[in-house]
């Protein structure tokens, strides 16, 4: 029997898809292919593309933030010219998930474009959230942190724009959700492989990849319908999927038949023992967004967490069941109403077809966290070279002593430098990321460290002031612009590398809690922090489900940054505050008259339009050097 036409999967034969073999080949011609349309009509070069694109955030504060920062790409003509990008924030209230995000999405767009919403492709980027294990792109996002390519260089935007590009051709309208802190390398194979592959209309159709088992623990893991036809030598086929586990135990995964064992993948993407498929993004059909949107007609506003992933995909498969739905371990806020609410979507998806495209050639890389961004950027050999990365983007070198020989990047360090000015003679570890800085005096940057939007400018510094020549190993140094009392002013947050800003600890026992690299009071006692307090109503949070509850505060909430009049001095007084502390000398600086911040202050405080003219002023000095 014949199948209806809109249960099909769409097919398109004649893929233009790049030839060459490999990953790194693969994705230089996907790069090339999105370049020529960046700055340009997004329909030219004969090239299929997103016909809408939406950008999620946490709230009305962070969509004003990054309207700001499309508005400059787009003046800098750094993105399709013709492309919608939509920024829309989640309502006040209780936090809803990625899974309430594309909710409020589809009635956004329903609202905005009406029925034409049907007929189009659309990307939906989760880009929410407060970024706090990096903490450099809590301030600006992090679908705005800088990747090490292009010219302009690129931002984590323009990759997620590029780097989906050759499914469209083979994509219904429909919606395909992605997240910002990731990056996807893959090959697709020769054209003609494109008749195996698709999109379904209707239903879910997800990507996966192939895996160690212990990574399914961190993951979304898929159960193949045959194991038996799974051909790891071939780089992308459609399979049918039973059922999907989020996060499972690797017990759970073998008994629920999702390993796969005797698989031999290309060299590219090898590794010992048994695979598991697991998740990244996945595609639903318009069929799809009809019964959720109104599903959210029926129970809006949300007063609950919804995972896209845990709550949309659990649900799907012939063998889903709604066991699921009382598993709370990964739920970041508890409310009465969850488990309902989760209940009422099961029988929502329920019997629901996920097809999944297994991709044997790529990988999936999470950039979310200090170190990820220290060693894919500046040791992930096999990533560079799949992706383009260089360790010398977009940057000017000033010379302070002028020689007879020309110095080039070289000579300044190993490290890797992006969209920064700063002198020849300084040098930047090989292990070390340098983003958005503009340095006129020489620093020794160590090593392990990143040191992102920070200046150094002769004329702000005074006699007051000791002049750095160097920043300590396994730092990281992130300068802000906040207003307070009505003013400019600047606060260089200041951590060691292995700090967890996220790690609660009890109020009653603050002093114990790590911090640069020893216990908090250390640097207290040092810097002379004698303002620094807490109790329950300062920063302190309620422990869930326990009673009384126990006040906790972690190192984002704590007051420890400084206020200063400028960058430069806002870097001097982090760094010889930072020394104060990892010497135990009491007699180097004395913080007890400023005005201190803790990073939660500072989301709320930041001068996001400060900041993006400090980075258009280094742009601008860039281009023309």
């Amino acid at each position: 029997m014949e199948e209806k036409e809109e249960n099909k999967c769409i097919n398109s034969q004649e893929v233009p898809l790049p030839k060459g073999t490999g990953i790194a080949n693969y994705m230089k011609k996907v790069l090339c292919d999105y370049e020529k349309i960046r700055g340009k009509d997004k329909n030219s070069n004969n090239c299929k593309f997103w016909d809408v694109v939406v950008i999620t955030t946490a709230d009305n504060a962070q969509k004003r933030v990054f309207e700001l920062q499309i508005e400059s790409k787009r003046k800098r003509n750094e993105l399709p010219l013709n492309l919608p990008i939509y920024v829309v924030a989640d309502p006040p209230g209780p936090k809803i998930g990625n899974g309430g995000s594309t909710l409020v999405v589809l009635s956004f767009l329903e609202l905005c474009l009406g029925q034409e919403m049907y007929k189009k492709k659309i990307l939906l980027i989760h880009a929410g959230g407060q970024s706090k294990r990096m903490p450099s792109a809590s301030c600006l996002g992090k679908i705005f942190s800088p990747i090490p390519h292009g010219d302009p260089i690129y931002q984590m935007l323009d990759l997620k724009l590029a780097m989906y590009m050759p499914f469209l051709p083979n994509m219904p309208p429909g919606v395909f959700v992605a997240c910002a802190d990731d990056i996807l390398v893959y090959d697709l194979g020769p054209v003609e492989d494109s008749k195996y592959w698709s999109f379904c209309y209707n239903g879910f159709t997800a990507l996966a990849h192939p895996s160690p088992v212990q990574i399914g623990t961190k993951h979304g893991v898929y159960v193949v319908e045959n194991e038996k036809n799974v051909d790891p030598k071939k780089h992308i086929r459609g399979m049918r999927c039973l059922r999907v586990l989020q996060k499972p135990r690797i017990t759970q995964m073998y008994e629920k038949g999702a390993v796969l064992s005797n698989l031999k993948f290309s060299e590219e993407v090898a590794f010992k023992g048994d695979t598991s498929y697991t998740d990244s993004s996945f595609f639903f059909g318009m069929d799809i967004a009809k019964k959720l949107l109104h599903f959210f007609k029926e129970n809006s506003p949300l007063t609950c967490e919804i995972d896209a992933y845990g709550d949309f995909l659990q649900a799907l498969g012939p063998l889903a069941t709604s066991e699921y739905v009382h598993n709370t371990s990964n739920v970041t806020h508890l409310t009465p109403n969850l488990v309902p609410t989760r209940l009422q979507i099961f029988e929502l998806l329920k019997g629901t077809d996920i097809n999944l495209l297994l991709m044997n050639a790529s990988k999936f890389i999470h950039i979310g966290t200090t170190k990820e961004y220290i060693y894919h950027f500046c040791f992930d050999t096999k990533l560079q070279d799949e992706l383009c990365l260089v360790k010398d983007c977009f940057n000017t070198f000033t010379e302070i002593k002028p020689s007879a020989k020309k110095r080039k990047f070289s000579d300044t360090g190993l490290g890797c430098i992006m969209h920064s000015c700063i002198p020849t003679e300084c040098f930047v570890s090989s292990n070390t990321v340098l983003e958005y800085c503009h340095f006129e005096l020489p620093l020794q940057v160590g090593q392990n460290s990143i040191i992102s939007n920070c200046a150094l400018f002769e004329e702000e510094l005074s006699d007051n002031l000791p002049t750095p020549t160097q920043t300590p190993h396994n730092i990281f140094l992130h300068t802000v612009a906040v207003r307070h009392q009505d003013q400019t002013k600047y606060a260089t947050v200041v951590f060691h590398i292995d700090d967890d800003l996220k790690k609660q600890v009890p109020i009653s026992n603050v002093i114990e809690a790590s911090y640069l690299g020893y216990d908090i009071q250390r640097f207290i006692e040092n810097c002379k922090l004698t303002q620094f307090q807490l109790d329950e109503d300062t920063g302190g949070v309620q422990r869930e489900g326990e009673g009384e509850g126990q006040a906790l505060t972690s190192l984002w909430q704590m007051c420890l940054f400084p206020l200063e009049s400028s960058m430069t001095r806002s870097l001097v007084l982090a760094l010889t505050a930072a020394k104060a502390a990892q010497s135990n000398n009491p007699d180097m600086v004395d913080l007890s008259g400023y005005h201190v911040v803790s990073m939660e202050e500072i989301l709320d405080m930041k001068d996001v339009r400060a900041m993006l003219k400090y980075r258009d002023g280094l742009f601008s000095k860039i281009l023309k050097s």
